[in-house]
């Protein structure tokens, strides 16, 4: 049975084991998205910001930024990250997902992603006509322990169709790596969809793996406020963010948490969606 902890935090959670790595998905919600229902990116920037700070992960998922702009905003502002994201010959550049990889803990050893859509490897709006959607992948040696292992994220189009190939996409791609693999994503998929039931056919959930589950907070929130409420009402039926571990290795996932921080005047939360971290260990 999982332990639920609520923390009323003013200071950093940081891991607590050197071999531990914290890994975080965080859809930002886009600088012209859901107006009115949030406060300006010029303001939220800055709590994602704190938001990343606070829960100090090691490799992140970033969704939903717009433009490399605001993406270059984010490095300066996170110095102790490298980032990855789509750049075709300096010119294209598509910033949704983003990945940031602590830089004195793993060393970066190669890096791509592709389009999700029909046709592997080119510009696509999907299976059914929608937003263009990608998955971005790096390999990664881990400076502590010397374990290579992919780390990825991407951001599913929500349309069924669309999702559920995606996610037989995300699998059939790490199929064959001599490596393990760690999806952290916004996947648009409820735990009892067609795709999440394919991932995880191949990939645990991490959510499933802990027996700690922590709720970072700074008023009066309850567990339920870790919705996405769109996708619904009762955690953790809502969850579509998540953090996937491949099956054929031996992760230790020692906590799972959700940053429920509320900011600004209105005291309003920075996205629709919150940041999940897990904290994990491969064994």
């Amino acid at each position: 049975m999982k332990k639920f902890i609520f923390l009323l935090l003013v200071f950093s959670w940081n891991s607590a084991f050197a071999q531990d790595m914290r890994v975080m998905t965080f859809n930002t919600t886009c600088s012209l998205c859901n107006k009115g229902e949030f406060d300006s990116f010029n303001q939220r920037k800055h709590w994602i910001v704190d938001t990343i700070k606070r829960n100090n992960p090691d490799l992140i998922g970033m969704q939903e930024v717009l433009t490399h702009w605001q993406l270059n905003w984010f490095k300066k502002e996170l110095q102790d990250f490298d980032m990855i994201y789509h750049r075709k010959f300096y010119i294209f550049r598509y910033a949704d997902p983003a990945i940031f990889v602590k830089r004195d803990r793993f060393s970066i050893q190669r890096w791509g992603g592709f389009w999700l859509g029909p046709l592997r490897g080119w510009f696509s709006f999907g299976w059914k006509f929608g937003l263009p959607r990608r998955l971005q992948w790096t390999r990664l040696r881990d400076n502590y322990t010397n374990r290579e292992f992919y780390f990825s994220s991407s951001h599913f189009d929500n349309r069924a169709k669309n999702k559920n190939k995606s996610a037989k996409v995300f699998v059939n791609a790490f199929k064959n790596v001599n490596a393990p693999v760690i999806l952290a994503a916004d996947t648009n998929l409820k735990p009892q969809m067609e795709g999440y039931q394919h991932i995880t056919q191949s990939y645990y959930d991490s959510y499933d793996l802990s027996d700690e589950v922590v709720f970072v907070k700074n008023s009066d929130t309850n567990k339920d406020d870790s919705c996405n409420l769109e996708k619904g009402k009762t955690f953790p039926d809502c969850r579509v963010d998540h953090i996937f571990l491949s099956k054929k290795d031996h992760w230790l996932v020692k906590l799972w948490g959700v940053d429920q921080y509320k900011y600004g005047d209105k005291f309003r939360f920075t996205s629709d969606h919150r940041a999940y971290f897990a904290d994990i260990e491969l064994k």
